[in-house]
């Protein structure tokens, strides 16, 4: 058993070392059997030819980025953005105790982060994700309203057309 380890280490160191070529390796024994190889040849020895073994280059492996890449948000614009009812110069009757839904379009849709918010006399009164806000118990008057598009840093992004609504409202004598 220790001579078949021998043999095959020293086949193994042999072919490690001629890998890259195709070489004649000499094989010899000695009285007791033993297996000696070598690259020169001596007397009684046999020759092989060592063919060269199949290799593949070492695997580098990548390195890794320094800083993850922040990939930026692609840029949105919006095209318009208008309230679409009330008109402009509605009168809200008596009877509608002050209430109205104020109905708007946003092109492109609302984009994340982003918010809508509902002004009044330049005054925000409501926000949301949508183009909707209802609107109840106004005080009697003109009111200027108006659709506004905010980013995260509370930036105006796009502004509606202002519309003018009068509130009618009973008032209740002294």
């Amino acid at each position: 058993m220790n001579c078949l380890k021998a043999t095959l280490l020293s086949i193994s160191a042999i072919l490690s070392a001629t890998a890259a070529l195709a070489t004649d390796v000499y094989m010899t024994r000695d009285k007791d059997g033993n297996v000696t190889f070598s690259d020169q040849p001596s007397q009684g020895s046999e020759a092989h030819k060592v063919k060269e073994l199949p290799s593949m280059p070492a695997f580098v492996a990548p390195q890794a980025p320094q800083q993850p890449e922040q990939q930026e948000e692609p840029v949105i614009e919006y095209t318009s953005l208008g309230i679409i009812s009330p008109t402009d110069e509605t009168t809200i009757p008596t009877g509608a105790a002050g209430s109205l839904t104020v109905n708007g379009v946003l092109s492109p849709g609302l984009q994340p982060g982003h918010t809508i918010q509902l002004l009044n006399n330049d005054v925000v009164i409501d926000k949301g994700t949508t183009t909707r806000f209802k609107l109840e118990y106004m005080d009697r008057g003109e009111h200027r309203l108006q659709l506004r598009v905010v980013d995260k840093q509370d930036q105006t992004l796009i502004e509606s057309n202002t519309i003018t609504v009068y509130v009618k409202r009973a008032s209740v004598g002294r």
